[in-house]
């Protein structure tokens, strides 16, 4: 009990730290700002941004269990706020609802799904590399490559670059499954024999 309790003040004292630190280069931003034209509007960016790292990284700080979860839940809670806020602060509009918010919840989508899998002691961590970057590498960048052509009315370039990468996170995700799976052919081998 005594050390359960000496963890969660150490635990509570990192947390203060880390939101101290950031809360000080909040206001340093905002401070320089506003010394510099008397009005608050490039700061909002990096306060912005340490927004989001504090609800990503103090959660995981102060809590035992589920990490992962608070991880993710204070990143997905503050990412598309943040892209708002960068939407309203940037001169061209229009942009948030068609592009952003379509590729962030891809992006929250993979994210969720390769954590869980690497979160799940029963499932190979070879087999979760493999659909992490097959995730990443193939389907979120092929529905964001839709997705970009879509907003620019299929006026996006040269589709070589998204192609390469698409083919070899395909063959690499390929190689981590058949990695594993003759890793965990051998460890059956070993045991039976």
């Amino acid at each position: 009990m005594v050390n359960n309790t000496a963890a969660t003040k150490i635990n509570d004292k990192n947390g203060l730290i880390f939101s101290v630190v950031l809360l000080l280069l909040v206001i340093i931003c905002l401070a320089i700002n506003y010394s510099i034209d008397q009005s608050i509007n490039w700061s909002l960016y990096p306060a912005g941004a340490l927004i989001v790292l504090w609800a990503t990284v103090t959660p995981m700080l102060i809590m035992k269990k589920n990490k992962v979860i608070a991880l993710f839940s204070g990143f997905a809670i503050t990412l598309i706020p943040y892209l708002f806020l960068i939407q309203c602060l940037v001169p061209a509009k229009g942009w948030f609802i068609p592009l952003a918010l379509p590729i962030a919840m891809l992006f929250l989508a993979a994210l969720a799904i390769s954590l869980l899998l690497f979160n799940n002691t029963r499932i190979n961590k070879l087999y979760s590399a493999a659909v992490t970057v097959f995730l990443f590498g193939v389907a979120v960048n092929f529905a964001v490559e839709k997705i970009i052509s879509g907003f620019l009315n299929g006026t996006n370039g040269d589709d070589i670059p998204v192609v390469l990468t698409i083919s070899l996170s395909a063959i690499v995700s390929l190689i981590l499954v058949v990695i594993g799976y003759t890793k965990k052919s051998k460890t059956t081998t070993k045991r039976e024999g």
